[in-house]
């Protein structure tokens, strides 16, 4: 669902711009279309990765950590 929607206000924006769009006769989604959310996703995820890396990586040595302290 949420792609469609990603595609949707991709379309729209590139619209705004003068992109010349579908044309009357074409239907669902191109390889292009598909791409390019392939592309904001990965770059969606490593923004949040680098944001979140540390933490993340502080979490897993807090569990490490104990997972160490109940087997001694």
């Amino acid at each position: 669902m949420w792609p469609r929607v990603v595609v949707f206000h991709l379309n729209m924006a590139l619209a705004r711009l003068g992109w010349p769009g579908r044309r009357s006769g074409e239907s669902g989604q191109s390889m292009v279309e598909y791409a390019i959310v392939a592309a904001l996703i990965a770059i969606i995820a490593m923004a949040a990765i680098q944001a979140l890396g540390e933490g993340i990586a502080e979490v897993f040595q807090r569990i490490l950590a104990h997972i160490q302290s109940i087997g001694s």
